[in-house]
């Protein structure tokens, strides 16, 4: 009988390490842009990887989001910055080591450097396609160099 409820806590514990392994194997990806092209183009991505995408339109919904729950990386797209690369900062001074990506359509070196001063993980340029994104966003989770 005891040799019994040895197994059976045996086989809990083993049971409990592997929920918790994959807990913190779990990663959450925020994607904030005005409309739902880079989540659409991330789905099958994300699926693959096990992410799990959450998406904001707007800067006041990230800032909630990045609040409330625990986020690893943040796809910011540029139009939502509205030429003011400061919001990147307000991110920075709550969650320092946040990995941020940020895709803009078109490329201006104005632009890309104001955004590059503020500390960000990798600017993609959409031309660049798909799979330079998720390239970034998989060297970002894993905390690798972009």
């Amino acid at each position: 009988m005891l040799m019994a409820c040895v197994v059976v806590v045996s086989q809990l514990e083993i049971g409990v390490d592997r929920i918790v392994e994959d807990m913190n194997d779990h990663k959450t990806i925020l994607i904030a842009e005005p409309d739902e092209a880079l989540s659409k183009n991330l789905e099958a991505f994300s699926k693959d990887k096990r992410f799990t995408l959450l998406k904001t339109g707007n800067l006041k919904e990230t800032l909630l989001t990045l609040q409330g729950q625990r986020v690893d990386v943040l796809v910011l797209h540029a139009v939502l910055l509205e030429k003011d690369c400061e919001f990147i900062s307000v991110i920075k001074g709550m969650e320092r080591d946040l990995p941020v990506i940020i895709c803009a359509d078109a490329n201006t070196a104005e632009l890309e450097s104001r955004i590059r001063k503020q500390g960000i993980f990798y600017y993609h340029i959409q031309s660049f396609g798909i799979e330079d994104l998720e390239m970034a966003i998989s060297n970002a989770v894993n905390g690798l160099p972009h």
